[in-house]
């Protein structure tokens, strides 16, 4: 996928010639790419194009392969000998009324930049950042060259499209996808990448002749509808690039709201991690990277979901209400932390909204959207704003010095070692030492994880069971598709499942447990060369000890890949003095496997070394738990603490 080239492209003085006001208004050409298949709807295309002359440049072989790039390279070369701007429409798109008239006035201010009139509401970060850009109530919204430059409708200066025609005929056409070179030819050039706010296109129904409808439905991140604005809006003065942002974390970020998961994804092309990889890092536990208060986050979240009085929208579960309004939260509370300035002229406040719906439509799992009618979309939108007003005061309130290396959200400041009533050195040594393998493996490049069984055993301390907890875990913590989540049972083959004879992982846990985005990785870093890698959460293996320690039967798992066991066990105590005993046990486990190469690791289970999130949890915006939600007490809550801000730190080091 396309590496970071910096977040903003950095003109060259005189690399473009005068346009707009001062040179007249711009003589705009237009070409539609087009396929066969698509049938005559290209046809109304062009009479909507109006009265701009649309050139329809047909795909040179529509028999072959799926290549956008096949047309893309003449669609590029069709400049108007008269033109001093070009654009590219795919013929799957549907425009705005008045389109000729919107283009010029954008155009006209644009001039010298690649302009996008459509992002996708789904895309990795081009989204989010014109999500920032409409609540900031602006007009245009800075991309960068971090991402593929949305090319279903894109203008360029005419020398530029030219320029590209030629650099494109460089690339064969297997190599399939436009836009992926259209970002290196702007990072290379120098050429400023900029959507406009709201887009003027629609994505148009049907299936993607280009292969790309494992994407998911695709729509505009901010539609115009019949919302056309005056072309006064186009006027408006706006950064030319990102504006900075303060008391965040030092690399780029975005805030993603994916299967009715808020997470925020880093840019780290260094690292070589895939652009669309599934696995950001939760929300709940490092919120810190975008500066929140964590204390004042918690509190926001909680008053959200106090005020949803009996008529307003609960179609949605908590779980799910409460990652929307974390994701509404830190969009606001980024936005009043970033240098935006206020724009003359009136703010259109349903360019927010729509930001805001869009995220909401394609960000929740389908599971999560059922039922969903307009009308309880719309008070979804309306308690999401609640929630983006918060956290828009959270930031402005918060100064520019921000929290982004505080540690991760709802961590006060941790206890000493001399505050609680822990002697054991060795106590202590294996809470930081599991700390910094956690943060190692979270902060390794983002790996796709194998074909993953995960095994689910009724838990014997809240008695959740996997009937009542399958449903879930299968609608919002598949990992990209990655997981499968079966039902423990002590008859159950693991060799004979679907892939187990291929490279593939079996992971035990509780039904209670809910694994985090960021820590499905460990799925991927842990994997054996060869045959099944078998795997148990902390909580499981937590459960395994105190049964050894205890001498109680049925403890979890069964020996090699022949088997599972039901039932864990009928029940524990988590009394916290033989937690804290075993916990230099379990860190020992941990080590034996991941401090260990493939070929010194032992056969048998490997103990997961990531911490898991709860069903409970999840619903009142509480973090991740290194060992289980079920051992609490205050000396248990302090190593809790504490285990999190090495884990931070560690983490914040690495990267």
């Amino acid at each position: 996928m396309t590496q970071d080239r910096g977040e903003t492209g950095t003109p060259a003085p005189g690399a473009w010639a005068a346009a707009g006001t001062d040179a007249g208004p711009p003589r705009i050409s237009v070409a539609v790419m087009h396929h066969p298949h698509r049938g005559p709807s290209v046809t109304d295309l062009v009479a909507s194009c109006l009265p701009l002359d649309a050139r329809v440049v047909m795909d040179p072989d529509p028999a072959g392969p799926p290549s956008p790039l096949r047309t893309a390279k003449l669609a590029w070369a069709a400049v108007g000998p008269e033109a001093t701007h070009h654009l590219v429409l795919q013929d799957d798109v549907t425009l705005c009324s008045g389109f000729a008239e919107q283009l010029t006035a954008a155009v006209t201010q644009r001039d010298d930049h690649a302009l996008a009139l459509y992002t996708n509401w789904n895309s990795p970060h081009n989204a989010y950042l014109v999500r920032c850009a409409a609540v900031a109530g602006q007009s245009w919204a800075p991309l960068g060259h971090h991402e593929w430059v949305p090319t279903l409708g894109l203008v360029l200066p005419a020398e530029a499209a030219r320029q590209l025609a030629s650099y494109l005929e460089r690339f064969p056409d297997d190599f399939r996808d436009d836009d992926e070179l259209v970002v290196g030819f702007c990072a290379q050039e120098g050429y400023p990448v900029t959507a406009s706010v709201p887009h003027l296109l629609e994505h148009g129904a049907g299936p993607s002749l280009a292969g790309n409808d494992s994407h998911g439905p695709r729509h505009a991140t901010v539609p115009v509808g019949d919302a056309t604005p005056p072309v006064e809006h186009w006027r408006r003065p706006g950064p030319r690039v990102f504006p900075p942002r303060t008391g965040t974390v030092e690399r780029l970020y975005a805030v993603e709201l994916r299967d009715s998961r808020c997470s925020l994804r880093l840019l780290r092309p260094e690292a070589e991690e895939p652009l669309e990889h599934p696995f950001g890092w939760d929300w709940s536990d490092w919120a810190g990277w975008a500066g929140a208060d964590p204390d004042r986050m918690r509190s926001d979240l909680a008053a959200v979901e106090g005020g949803l009085g009996p008529d307003s929208p609960k179609v949605l579960s908590r779980p799910a209400r409460t990652e929307v309004a974390a994701a509404a939260w830190l969009l606001g509370h980024d936005v009043s932390r970033t240098a935006w300035g206020r724009p003359p002229g009136p703010v259109r406040t349903r360019d927010r909204d729509e930001a805001l719906r869009s995220w909401i439509r394609s960000g929740l799992a389908p599971h999560d959207t059922a039922g969903m009618t307009p009308e309880v979309l719309d008070g979804t939108v309306g308690w999401a704003l609640g929630a983006l007003d918060l956290g828009m005061r959270a930031g402005e309130g918060s100064g520019a010095r921000g929290r982004g290396g505080s540690g991760s959200c709802s961590d006060r400041p941790a206890r000493t070692r001399g505050e609680v009533t822990v002697t054991d050195l060795n106590v202590w040594n294996a809470v930081s030492e599991m700390a910094v393998r956690e943060a190692t493996v979270l902060t390794g490049s983002a790996s796709q994880p194998p074909p993953t069984w995960a095994l689910v055993h009724a838990c014997p301390w809240c008695g959740a069971t996997p009937v009542d907890h399958l449903p879930d875990l299968a609608a919002r913590h598949s990992g990209g598709g990655a997981l499968s989540y079966l039902a423990a049972s002590d008859t159950l083959d693991i060799t004979a499942l679907p892939g187990a004879d291929e490279q593939a992982a079996v992971v035990e846990m509780l039904a209670c447990e809910r694994p985090t985005v960021r820590g499905l990785l460990a799925l991927a870093h842990g994997l054996r060369e060869h045959g099944i890698t078998w795997y148990e959460s902390r909580s499981t293996a937590l459960l395994t000890l105190l049964s050894g320690a205890s001498g109680a039967s049925g403890a979890s798992g069964a020996s090699g890949a022949s088997g599972a066991s039901g039932g864990l066990c009928d029940s524990f105590s988590a009394d916290p003095s033989r937690v804290l005993d075993l916990l230099p046990g379990l860190a020992r486990a941990e080590a034996v496997w991941w401090d260990s190469t493939d070929a010194g690791r032992p056969a048998g289970k490997a103990v997961l070394p990531v911490s898991f999130g709860s069903a409970d949890g999840e619903s009142d915006a509480g973090p991740s738990r290194f060992l289980t939600a079920h051992a609490t007490s205050p000396v248990l809550d302090a190593l809790a603490r504490t285990y999190r801000r090495i884990r931070f730190d560690a983490a914040k080091g690495r990267l």
